[in-house]
């Protein structure tokens, strides 16, 4: 009995767990499925080119899949994904943040935030932010905040996390072509921890 379970049995229960284990990571957003997706890296910003394109990572391919990210081909949009502030640490429920930066050359902008399971979070129209919406200051940057408590910053332009884990993911439709000639010219926010909440 034991030589048969070896000889069959045991290494289809092992290719059942590495493959479960292989694919696991890329079901929600973590370091692991960020580092093997590749893309072009900005401070803690992660984003990809070609995202229908042939020759795409597999592992992107695979990652886009299940997120529910929809495909376009150059020149229609880049994605950057974020899950962490300007010192690394992971954004938490826990926190407000200010995010700014300069808004891309685009047709259209827009930050949306999702829990660490890509989920979204409720009430979805307050988890983004858009170049329609969104106020530029004098020196030329938005200013978005993010937090369950929107009382607390009235008046100003508001994603609102719902105390959930997040990332964020800024969207860029109809980007200026030379973002494609030069991935690093493309400008990404910055994310600083304001205070804890509550």
């Amino acid at each position: 009995m034991n030589k048969v379970f070896n000889r069959s049995l045991l290494p289809i229960l092992l290719g059942i767990l590495i493959g479960g284990a292989s694919f696991y990571p890329f079901t929600y957003t973590n370091p692991i499925s960020m580092s093997l997706i590749g893309g072009i890296k900005r401070n803690q910003w992660v984003t990809h080119f070609d995202l229908s394109m042939k020759n795409q990572n597999p592992w992107l391919r695979n990652y886009i899949a299940f997120i529910g990210l929809l495909g376009s081909i150059r020149p229609e949009v880049i994605y950057l994904e974020s899950m962490s502030d300007d010192d690394g640490v992971k954004l938490s429920g826990k926190n407000d943040y200010v995010l700014r930066g300069i808004p891309p050359k685009s047709r259209y902008w827009s930050f949306v935030i999702y829990d660490y399971e890509n989920s979204r979070i409720d009430p979805f129209e307050e988890t983004v932010a858009n170049s329609f919406r969104s106020t530029i200051k004098d020196n030329g940057e938005y200013e978005i905040i993010l937090t369950a408590n929107p009382e607390k910053y009235f008046g100003k332009q508001i994603i609102n996390h719902g105390s959930n884990n997040f990332t964020i993911i800024m969207r860029i439709y109809g980007p200026d072509l030379k973002y494609y000639e030069d991935k690093n010219s493309i400008p990404v926010g910055r994310i600083k921890k304001v205070s804890p909440h509550g």
